[in-house]
């Protein structure tokens, strides 16, 4: 418990404090002792300084870089006695024959043999590489493993160009060959650096190697059978190969008066025995043949002619973008172009029309990727206007299969080295797509954006772990694929695929059928007295008898008016008129049809179609005339209440200063409140009076 009192200071005090100064009094003095102050020891000044903020360190911790060198091991021979040549085989001879002779030998052969045949029936007995579980599905994942990005390999140029082009090494596969160039318009210039790399995915802080070239490198491919030689298409049109023990310099390129006229958009190696033969396509419309022991002059030409005329018209040749070969077919090869058409190619033709053997209207927009499937070879997919496309070799009328337009642009893609049904594409907002057609061909497997900028070019590598893609600004990634993709899931997967192909070219073909049935029907209904009633063709059956019922409807409908005109021309009237005060009886001379008259008009005579029959054969030329004529009095005394008469038009004939309609009156006309009515055969009151009848001619 506290108390607290609160009172005043004065009432606090008993008294008044009062200070004052006094001096200062010792009150006690000690002298110093000197041996007290022999022991006395000084100490050193220190300063010791205090902040208030809480205190940081800065450390820089930088990984070892592994250095990684190539070195060959040189095997020689060894176990020969000193006295003996080796590069003699006599001698080798003689001596393995005296060694075998030999007890020595023959006791360790038998003492080796005993250990050998125990290994041996042991590795009989259990396989130490049996897979186990094969036949058991994978396991089950709540979110499939994505696509993952392991390595980012920049250009040393700093995004001037981008990357056109790559090739994995086939030795091993952990070396890439890049070219950098541009698809753009003019994006070029002398200040954009020309030279290409060769990229070693351990090492990628620098390049492994340079590829310098009179111009930029627009594509690039590895030999298959020398992995040193690498061979390239310019953007200038000229062609070169390096061997890499040579250097960055080419080892030879072809001259620019027998090179392309254009850029080189593709390149392949042959597949003959000395794998120095190649081709390229270009955007001037041609495929050169060469061979790199002598490239003065192509080996051989072809110009994609979309006409296949003899000789070619280069001017009217297809721009190649790209081009698919394949080993087992070395004569073939399959080139799309820039117009959406793909064509099929064979060199060992005799004439050159016959070397384009079919044309695939494949896309709408240039084609960016063909590729053949390493599995299926019947197949193929081409990439282009947004779509992927499957085709069959032999079915060119349209796709077996394709995919709805993606949001982007897609610019490259490639099958799987390990699975049939699934592909790669890369598109321009920068996104690389999986697909897998056993799964779904509407949607991909899975997507990943791999860098900002668009993606220019897809590569898979031969394991199928690795795929490669390559941007607009120089930036070459490399992904890792998750297993799902690489692995198959069964192992019927290559023949579900199978059967999906030939289903659907089946059904493609079946729709191909029906097609040229109804544009044949079409053909030959258009050929009968029917030709002005041609309809096209519905795709269903029900389409066709709806327009088949209103063909015949309006054909009754045209003989049932066609009956009324006769009956109607065959009961003329006997009416004959007089116009311009003409004598009556001139109408029945042929000569007075013109006459003299009081009006400054010719005079004219109508006549009914019985009294000439010549009138009543071109009675059809009198039915382009409009149906209703005005009448209208001239002379004195008429009386006004007469304002219409109801004509039809019998025939027309012309005179030298009008054009006169002959007439013929229907006496049995029907009044009603709009028209009044005259028989004029029996009225003659208004012969002494002209009618001047006029109106419009339809031709």
């Amino acid at each position: 418990m506290t108390v607290v009192f609160k009172k005043k200071e004065s009432e606090l005090k008993t008294r008044e404090a009062k200070f004052k100064k006094i001096p200062a009094k010792i009150l006690v003095s000690i002298p110093p002792d000197p041996d007290l102050a022999a022991q006395f020891v000084p100490m050193a000044t220190q300063d010791a300084a205090v902040q208030e903020s809480p205190s940081m360190s800065q450390n820089e911790v930088n990984t070892e870089t592994i250095d990684f060198a190539s070195t060959g091991v040189n095997h020689t021979e060894g176990g020969w006695p000193r006295d003996m040549s080796t590069t003699d085989k006599d001698q080798k001879v003689r001596y393995r024959k005296k060694v075998e002779k030999d007890d020595v030998y023959i006791h360790s052969v038998l003492q080796l043999g005993q250990r050998v045949e125990h290994c041996i029936r042991q590795n009989n007995a259990i396989d130490i590489y049996e897979m186990y579980f094969t036949d058991e599905g994978g396991p089950m994942v709540a979110e499939p493993e994505p696509i993952k990005t392991v390595n980012v390999i920049r250009d040393p140029q700093r995004g001037q160009r981008m990357v056109t082009s790559i090739s994995f090494c086939p030795e091993g596969g952990h070396k890439i060959a890049a070219a950098y160039s541009s698809s753009k318009f003019l994006a070029l210039t002398d200040a954009v650096p020309k030279m290409s790399y060769i990229w070693d995915i351990n090492t990628s802080s620098s390049p492994e190697m340079e590829l310098h070239a009179p111009s930029w490198l627009q594509c690039i491919k590895y030999n298959s059978k020398d992995t040193h030689v690498i061979a390239a298409g310019l953007y200038n049109g000229q062609v070169s190969w390096w061997d890499t023990r040579q250097g960055p310099r080419p080892v030879e390129s072809t001259s620019l008066e027998v090179s392309h006229a254009q850029t080189v958009t593709a390149l392949t190696w042959m597949a003959l025995k000395a794998r120095t033969e190649l081709f390229t396509v270009s955007t001037d419309g041609q495929v050169l043949w060469w061979d790199t022991r002598k490239l003065s002059q192509p080996t051989d030409t072809l110009v994609l002619d979309p006409l296949r005329e003899d000789p070619p018209n280069l001017a009217r040749a297809l721009t190649a973008t790209c081009v698919e070969y394949e080993v087992s077919m070395p004569t073939k090869l399959m080139v799309a172009t820039e117009q959406g058409k793909v064509v099929a190619c064979n060199r060992r033709a005799r004439s050159p029309p016959d070397r384009i053997s079919m044309i695939y209207n494949a896309h709408i927009a240039p084609i960016y990727a063909i590729q053949r499937n390493p599995f299926l070879l019947k197949n193929f997919m081409t990439v282009g206007d947004w779509t992927i496309k499957l085709w069959a070799e032999d079915f060119k009328e349209s796709p077996i299969l394709w995919t709805k337009p993606s949001p982007s642009q897609m610019r490259s893609g490639c099958w799987s080295a390990t699975r049939s049904s699934v592909l790669f594409t890369a598109r321009l907002d920068g996104t690389l797509d999986a697909w897998d057609f056993l799964t779904s061909w509407h949607a991909p497997s899975a997507s990943v954006q791999v860098v900002d900028e668009g993606l220019e070019v897809v590569g898979a590598h031969d394991g199928g772990r690795l795929l490669v893609v390559g941007s607009q600004l120089g930036t070459l990634s490399l992904l890792h694929v998750p297993s799902r993709l690489v692995t198959p899931s069964d192992k019927h997967e290559k023949a579900a695929f199978t059967s999906l192909l030939e289903r659907e070219t089946r059904r493609e073909r079946v729709l191909e059928a029906r097609h040229k049935e109804q544009r044949l029907r079409e053909r030959v209904r258009g050929g009968g007295a029917g030709r002005g009633l041609m309809r096209r063709a519905e795709e269903s059956h029900e389409g066709d008898e709806a327009v088949k019922r209103a063909e015949e409807e309006y054909l009754r409908r045209v003989e049932q008016l066609r009956s009324q005109l006769d009956e109607e021309e065959a009961t003329p009237s006997t009416v004959t008129v007089r116009i311009n005060n003409a004598d009556e009886t001139n109408a029945n001379d042929a000569s007075a049809q013109v006459g003299g008259g009081d009006d400054d008009k010719d005079d004219f005579c109508f006549r009914t179609a019985t009294e000439d029959p010549q009138w009543t054969t071109k009675t059809s030329r009198a039915s382009q005339a409009v149906g209703l004529l005005s009448a209208r009095s001239r002379g004195p005394g008429v009386d006004s209440s007469i304002n219409h008469v109801a004509l039809a038009p019998v025939m027309v004939l012309t005179t030298t200063k009008t054009v006169n309609l002959h007439l013929r009156i229907h006496s049995n006309f029907n009044c009603n409140s709009t028209y009044e009515c005259y028989n004029l055969n029996n009225n003659s009151n208004y012969n002494n009076y002209g009618y001047y009848y006029h109106g419009q001619l339809l031709t």
